[in-house]
């Protein structure tokens, strides 16, 4: 009996001692978990470098931006000068604004010397349908038609365009949409714009009668 028991001891010191061994290799024999890597303590200089380049940075950043936004507002400030918005500037009422016109199918967008698009009315994206390219009235009257070109290439087909007929109306607003061949819209647009003659006047010749 004396024997089992020294034999039993012994079993549970081994045990004991393979524990202490787990232990001192982390569990399930997996080695010891490093420490987590720390960055290199600098010396008051090096961090003061440090610590003016990053303020340099972020002085930079701001000034690009500002730079940038500034550069933005005079490209669109040229932009509008060199649009042509009519005699008298009388179709100006009409830039940064947008009309909407809906048929069976799609919701069509005109925004006049931006650009035209179409969506379907069930839901999807959006279809540019050309970017504002210029007056394409007749000669006695170029203001008379929009043309928007330049828009979402067709399949085997060309770039969607639109040329929008201008009438005069009490309302800014679209009246009818077609498509008269493949990719090619026709918008009928109302407005008090061209109620007033915008054809352009003739140069008169005056003689002084002796």
């Amino acid at each position: 009996m004396e024997a089992d028991n020294d034999r039993d001891l012994e079993e549970e010191d081994d045990d004991d001692e393979e524990d202490d061994r787990k232990d001192e290799r982390g569990e399930e024999g997996s080695p010891p978990a490093q420490e987590e890597e720390k960055m290199p303590d600098y010396d008051e200089e090096t961090k003061k470098l440090i610590e003016d380049a990053a303020l340099a940075r972020a002085n930079f950043d701001e000034a690009d931006k500002r730079f940038r936004d500034t550069e933005k507002e005079l490209n669109d400030i040229n932009s509008f000068l060199n649009m042509d918005l009519g005699p008298d500037e009388v179709f100006y009422p009409l830039k940064d604004q947008c009309y909407e016109f809906t048929d069976r199918e799609y919701i069509y967008k005109l925004c006049p010397f931006d650009q035209a698009s179409q969506r379907p009315k069930s839901g999807g994206t959006e279809t540019n349908l050309g970017r504002w390219g210029h007056w394409a009235g007749p000669e006695n009257n170029k203001y008379e038609q929009m043309k928007f070109e330049k828009g979402l290439n067709c399949w085997n087909g060309p770039d969607r365009s639109v040329l929008v007929t201008l009438h005069c109306g009490t309302n800014n607003e679209i009246v009818s949409v077609a498509e008269p061949n493949r990719c090619e819209y026709t918008f009928n647009f109302n407005t008090p714009a061209v109620c007033i003659d915008t054809t352009p006047e003739e140069p008169h010749d005056e003689h002084d009668e002796l």
